[in-house]
């Protein structure tokens, strides 16, 4: 059963009094989180919510937010993490789409959404974590202080949906990626397996709690042999470091473009890397030089992982004893297949590039309330993943680029389509195409072509701050190019491609 006191049973029994969670200047032990998870959950179930009710968390890494992810498992409920990046309207789509009946947001992020957030129908009631703000909701913590009988715990089991993770697909509206109280489950144990972990272990992240790598791929793994896990509450490379220095690390998760930064940053002199077990690098390529700066600072070596929301990091998890090739993501986890596969479903020779193809019982069941992309996804029981790769005669697994149009920057999934349909609403916008620029060291920089309506001339400073209101900052364009009219091929439909060569042309370091 997916149940916190399932998880943590080692450190719970064998020493209460170990640290389980670092974030800031906070350490929280096992025995504390315990009973914030148990108030926690006395106070979600006195709000009548029900076994499979969603509950929506909006927040930066906190540790409510760590205690409430298990404190709603722990009575049945499904969470539904949410980006922290998300403006009103994106915030009000997720929580729509996933029929969300209690919404809990942080502080800070519940005042810069007052005045562009609405609440679904859907959603009966809306807290904010300690500080009422008008017109979101009231303090979660005035709830947490009333009198309430201990949950009754009824985790969900198996195939009952745990969590729902919106990403970016390749459509215009991001997509509710669902895993169930097993994929969640066999992640945790597949790290666990494959990294052989053990209770000495200690976690530096860089990323959120709403992103599956910190979460299913770091938090619960760790959980389940003891470690401690330290969380920034938002990344720089200075706090990343500070974090460092203070609490040396055995693991760590970062994205590439993050890792750059920490390898340029003044403070890197005198840091001791001499305790790290492996470094996994995900989210975008790894390039050479980024392999060369690490190796001057650390004798392990970079490991290059390929994750996705529906399969978190499905190959090139660290394993004792094993060297990958370097630029290659070695090869699969514990309890996971991995193939290539042709445009006809049709698996391809060693060596030939087609699409990675996972199969797993740690991999999401489908998309939420959404049969045709599910159908589309997960044919046969493989899940494809939308990524081109190759496997080479030594079963090491190659990523070669993406077949989405899916623009990855700094680690975030940007869908064209979405920031297509946002601009396209501006009144001096006529139609946008959106691609990325070329990859460089920090992923890929997003592009906007624009056709102006006729006779109109276009601000791109005001529209940007038009559209900061409606999308997250980071899917909006890096650079704007106004044509007079966009690409089209003979059957009048966007040519992406001629799309994608003028980009090059136009910014070829990315």
């Amino acid at each position: 059963m997916l149940d916190f006191t399932t998880l943590a049973e080692r450190a719970l029994n064998d020493d209460p009094s170990k640290t389980a969670l670092i974030i800031g200047n906070e350490s929280i032990s096992y025995a504390e989180l315990e009973k914030m998870i148990e108030d926690h959950a006395a106070c979600l179930a006195g709000q009548n919510l029900k076994k499979g009710d969603r509950i929506g968390l909006l927040s930066h890494n906190h540790p409510d937010l760590a205690a409430l992810v298990f404190a709603a498992w722990r009575i049945g409920c499904v969470v539904v993490p949410l980006n922290h990046c998300y403006q009103g309207p994106e915030v009000e789509f997720a929580v729509g789409h996933s029929k969300t009946r209690l919404l809990l947001i942080q502080d800070g992020l519940a005042k810069k959404l007052a005045g562009n957030f609405t609440s679904p129908p859907c959603v009966e009631k809306c807290f904010t974590f300690e500080t009422p703000v008008e017109g979101i909701g009231t303090a979660w913590r005035d709830e947490l202080v009333k009198e309430h009988p201990p949950a009754s715990p009824n985790p969900p089991v198996e195939n009952e949906p745990a969590a729902i993770y919106f990403t970016s697909g390749s459509t215009s509206k991001p997509k509710g990626v669902t895993h169930t109280a097993q994929s969640i489950r066999e992640t945790g144990q597949s790290r666990v397996n494959t990294m052989q972990l053990a209770e000495d272990d200690t976690w530096l992240l860089s990323t959120q709690l709403v992103h599956v790598s910190a979460s299913l791929g770091s938090l619960i793994p760790a959980l389940v042999v003891g470690g401690t896990v330290i969380f920034l509450h938002e990344f720089s490379p200075e706090d990343w470091l500070a974090a460092f220095r203070k609490h040396p690390p055995t693991r760590s998760v970062i994205l590439p473009s993050l890792l750059h930064d920490i390898l340029d940053c003044p403070l890197l002199e005198g840091i001791d890397f001499g305790k790290i077990r492996s470094m996994e690098c995900v989210g975008d390529f790894v390039t050479p030089d980024l392999y060369d700066e690490w190796d001057k600072v650390c004798s392990i070596p970079l490991s290059q992982l390929i994750g996705m929301t529906e399969c978190e990091g499905y190959c090139g998890i660290p394993q004792p004893g094993v060297t990958f090739t370097r630029g290659s993501a070695g090869k699969p986890r514990s309890g996971v297949e991995v193939c290539v596969m042709d445009s006809d479903n049709h698996e391809v020779p060693t060596g030939t590039i087609g699409e990675l193809c996972i199969r797993s019982t740690s991999m999401t069941t489908g998309y939420w309330q959404d049969p045709e992309n599910t159908a589309q996804t997960i044919r046969d029981g493989w899940l494809h993943s939308g990524d081109e790769g190759r496997i080479d005669e030594e079963a090491n697994i190659w990523f070669v680029g993406r077949n989405k149009e899916i623009i990855v920057k700094r680690g975030s999934n940007i869908a064209p389509g979405e920031v297509e349909s946002v601009l396209d609403e501006h009144p001096d916008i006529a139609e946008t195409a959106v691609v990325g620029t070329p990859p460089g060291k920090h992923g890929q920089r997003v592009v906007a072509f624009v056709e102006t309506e006729k006779g109109h001339t276009l601000d791109t400073d005001a529209v940007t701050t038009w559209a900061t209101q409606r999308i997250a900052t980071f899917k909006l364009p890096d650079e704007w190019v106004l044509v007079d009219a966009l690409p089209r091929n003979a059957v009048g439909k966007l040519d992406r491609a001629e799309l994608h060569r003028r980009s090059k042309s136009l910014f070829p370091d990315g």
